[in-house]
């Protein structure tokens, strides 16, 4: 062989792996390597088809001048465009190639999209807008609400097996939907089995999980750090997108509304206080303040196609801004600090049944100014129990603000017969409004989360309007008669907050409403300063304080409020 003659001392020739010549057409089809021979291959050969051979090819690459007009249009965009985001300079950049040169936009996604170059330093200099390198959404996942695989919104790690999702979305429908009643279950399990969420229903059902696992003896080591990673990936959407508009998702609102749950059980106060805020911010951005203005786009297409509407997705924005509102007024009152909802703009009806919402049935209910100006008798349309609480929520916000109004009229004028004929006519009209509210909620008889904390803060209003009327200097004697009258009514009050704390040991630990220790430590407030109204004041006092400590069973000790509670007591 030609091999067995070259001398072994020769030096050896490296040459190409590829023999000269052109691949046959067979070969390229089938992505083979072609050895060359002519006049057929071997693979022709063994095939049995006609070795043909093609020299024209389609030019590979952009067109000469391409590359570089895009290079030159991409830097003047990131001179020109500073102040915006790499999304928008990216989306910018798009419609500009799009409209100048159509038929190089396939090479501009290829681009974008981080396709290799056949000029390096071209690669270099696009290779900050890629999305996939950066962080940030590719326009396509912009565009659709998805995910990219690298989104700094995505968990940093599984924390959660699929049978473990099972077992806390279960634990959610159980345990905190019956007082956070804001989403409809059906439509949850539709989108929950997609793949790509967008990022806003990741972050909720993260939120879900969170306050799941809190109130769960089985998963209640997850909880801290579900949380972080809902915290971690609510701040990084808020970061990048600090604004919401009325056609924003809904699922943001929703966690940080659960959010707000979760931090009042097992952290603190002031920290629920603050994620308050937030929410109500985000559902005015969003306006849900006003679903069911007459003028409401959405309002408007009802009218004229009633078939266009999605009840279900209304009623689920419904019931979201309603429970940032009662969040809002209840967690102020917590703290005495003032709230953010204006009670004046609302124009969204309350939410309507339990049982409509999650069979998607519409239900047509009232505004809340109608249900605050009528009467108990007077109630036409049926109440839902979280329903109830949004007109307790009310009245706890009007209470706050009587006693910080009284609280100025005392420091601006002082001994005025006008101002407090003033204060105590607004004093005698809410008790009028709780009065109403306490005879509508004795005709339920049945025991549910919602109803039971409506009617045990519905009785601690009471005594806190009486702690209003001690609060003020400038008493007149015919007032000190009604004042003495109050305190009868006080009495009656205490007792009947006592009754309940002891119904509301049927539901169990894991079911009680989470912001009950609002009404109680009100309640323990007033009994360890009262002591003189009634023998049994002390033993009320025992009875709530039990109460306390029975919740702290599911909340963090280490924040419980029962230990302020007792100190002030044993001082």
């Amino acid at each position: 062989m030609k091999a067995d003659m070259v001398p072994s001392n020769t030096p050896q020739v490296h040459t190409s792996r590829q023999r000269p010549g052109s691949a046959c057409e067979e070969c390229r089809r089938r992505k083979v390597r072609c050895d060359r021979q002519r006049p057929q291959c071997q693979v022709c050969f063994e095939s049995g088809l006609d070795c043909k051979i093609s020299t024209t090819r389609l030019p590979r690459g952009p067109r000469k001048g391409q590359l570089r007009t895009l290079r030159t249009r991409i830097g003047k965009l990131l001179l020109t465009n500073s102040s915006k985001t790499l999304a928008e300079r990216v989306a910018a950049l798009e419609r500009c190639l799009a409209d100048r040169h159509p038929d190089i936009d396939r090479h501009a996604n290829s681009l974008l999209e981080g396709a290799d170059l056949d000029d390096e330093s071209e690669e270099e200099t696009i290779r900050g807008l890629n999305p996939s390198r950066d962080g940030t959404q590719s326009p396509k996942d912009r565009r659709s609400g998805t995910m990219s695989p690298t989104s700094p919104i995505l968990p940093r790690s599984e924390l959660v097996s699929d049978l473990m999702r099972a077992d806390l979305d279960q634990l959610y429908f159980d345990r905190v939907h019956p007082f956070a009643p804001i989403l409809q279950r059906w439509r949850y399990h539709i989108w929950s089995k997609n793949h790509e969420k967008t990022e806003g229903q990741l972050c909720l059902q993260y939120a879900m999980w969170t306050v799941a696992a809190s109130l769960s003896a089985q998963f209640r080591s997850l909880r801290e750090s579900l949380y972080s990673e809902t915290r971690r990936m609510l701040d990084a959407m808020d970061t990048r997108n600090p604004g919401a508009d009325a056609n924003a998702g809904i699922e943001q609102a929703q966690a940080w509304v659960l959010m707000c749950v979760y931090e009042y059980m097992q952290l603190s106060p002031l920290q629920a206080w603050m994620s308050a805020g937030r929410c109500c911010r985000l559902v005015l951005g969003m306006r849900l303040y006003e679903l069911d203005d007459p003028n409401n786009p959405v309002m408007m297409i009802k009218d004229q196609e009633t078939n266009l509407i999605d009840w279900t997705g209304l009623e689920e924005r419904r019931r979201t801004f309603w429970m940032a509102y009662s969040l809002d007024r209840f967690i102020s009152f917590h703290n005495g600090l003032p709230f953010t909802l204006n009670e004046q703009l609302i124009a969204t009806r309350l939410p309507g049944p339990e049982e409509e919402f999650q069979a998607g049935q519409p239900a047509v209910t009232q505004y809340l100014p109608e249900v605050m100006t009528k009467s108990s008798t007077e109630n036409l349309h049926p109440i839902s129990p979280f329903s109830e609480c949004i007109i307790l929520a009310t009245i706890c916000g009007r209470a706050l603000a009587h006693r910080q109004k009284a609280a100025v009229e005392q420091l601006s004028i002082s001994g005025d017969v006008a101002v407090f004929e003033g204060f105590w006519t607004r004093h005698q009209w809410l008790h009028e409004l709780l009065n109403n509210r306490i005879q509508s909620l004795s005709a339920s008889p049945q025991v549910d989360p919602m109803l039971m904390f409506a009617r045990i803060v519905a009785q601690t209003m009471v005594l806190f309007l009486h702690s209003v009327l001690e609060s003020i200097t400038w008493k007149t004697g015919d007032h000190l008669l009604g004042i003495i009258e109050y305190e009868r009514l006080c009495i009656m009050a205490a007792h009947e907050v006592v009754n309940l704390v002891k119904l509301q040991g049927q539901l169990g630990y894991f079911k009680v409403h989470p912001l009950t220790p609002i009404p109680l430590m009100m309640c323990t407030d007033f009994f360890a300063g009262h002591g003189y109204l009634d023998a049994g004041i002390d033993s009320m006092l025992q009875e709530v304080l039990a109460c306390l400590q029975d919740l702290d069973r599911v909340k963090n000790a280490s924040h419980s409020p029962r230990a302020s509670v007792s100190a002030s007591v044993s001082a």
